[in-house]
């Protein structure tokens, strides 16, 4: 209602204890003279005491329009109050918390020392990025050198491998080579034994 009440009252509603106060008011002469009996009544259009709002009628009804009614019922609630006096009478070592959310005074040189911070971390983080990238390309240097060593190692490794297998079949080569010079060895020692039993005969004969 932005502010503003209406209260709407029609004689059939009005209660009994507002009877007499609300005719009285309704038969008051706004001059501050009183009417005859035989002069018939007519509603005022306002009320003759000072009110902040307004009246008006309209037939057997009154309309009346308080101006800022929410803020006088703010002002004469006693929870209010109360709330107030108990703010005041609180010490300012037990404040509620939302008395810390007030605005204080901002210092002019906390930009500056946000903006300084901010420089020094900014460096700091690009002395950081900076190391790092060296790292890892030194550690990358060291990954290429072990796989160009195991690589080198292998190939050696498989260059011993295939000499050692090359000399192995020359070995078994010239070892046949051996066997077949020795079989005419076997006819001497034949010979040998044949002539060395010939012998033994003879001196036995002797």
């Amino acid at each position: 209602f932005g502010g503003k009440f209406i209260f709407r009252m029609e004689n059939e509603d009005v209660p009994d204890v507002m009877t007499a106060s609300y005719s009285e008011i309704t038969n008051s002469n706004p001059d501050g003279q009183d009417m005859t009996l035989g002069e018939p009544r007519v509603r005022p259009n306002r009320f003759p005491y000072n009110l902040e709002g307004t009246v008006s009628m309209d037939g057997n009804m009154t309309h009346f329009i308080a101006e800022d009614l929410e803020h006088k019922i703010k002002l004469s609630s006693p929870i209010s109050k109360s709330r107030e006096d108990s703010r005041d009478s609180t010490p300012s070592g037990f404040q509620r918390p939302g008395s810390f959310l007030l605005p204080q005074d901002i210092d002019s040189n906390v930009l500056n020392d946000v903006e300084m911070e901010a420089q020094y971390l900014a460096a700091s983080v690009d002395n950081l990025t900076e190391n790092l990238c060296n790292l890892l390309h030194s550690i990358s240097s060291i990954t290429a050198d072990n796989v160009e060593v195991y690589k080198n190692s292998v190939s050696k490794l498989t260059d011993c491998m295939d000499a050692n297998i090359k000399n192995m079949y020359t070995i078994m080569a010239k070892t046949e080579e051996i066997s077949n010079a020795i079989k005419p060895t076997k006819q001497l020692m034949n010979r040998i034994r044949e002539i060395k039993r010939l012998v033994d005969m003879l001196e036995n004969t002797l």
